[in-house]
């Protein structure tokens, strides 16, 4: 393996300094503030009536789901309830 060659120059004696890059998303001033909470504001009310939708959609669905079974089962117990049974029922007095 080959070694890469030292460098000899003004930039390898001193250290290279360190960037920081630092990105503050906290407002300052009132008017940031007032915007920030708007904004925070309004993105509560968008999730919560997001997930109003969200319920009544999946609500729509399981009704759906629940009137689909109904009507496909209902030749099935109308065929059910016109049967009768013969039979002959026998009364016991017990003493």
């Amino acid at each position: 393996m080959e070694q890469l060659p030292n460098r000899h120059g003004p930039q390898s004696s001193q250290p290279r300094p360190v960037r920081v890059i630092h990105i503050s998303v906290q407002p300052k001033t009132w008017l940031g503030k007032l915007i920030a909470g708007i904004v925070g504001v309004a993105v509560m009310l968008l999730a919560f009536f997001l997930s109003i939708l969200a319920f009544a959609i999946i609500a729509s669905l399981v009704v759906v789901a629940i009137v689909y079974f109904m009507w496909v089962t209902h030749r099935a117990r109308r065929a059910m309830r016109s049967q009768t049974i013969d039979s002959e029922v026998k009364s016991h007095d017990i003493y």
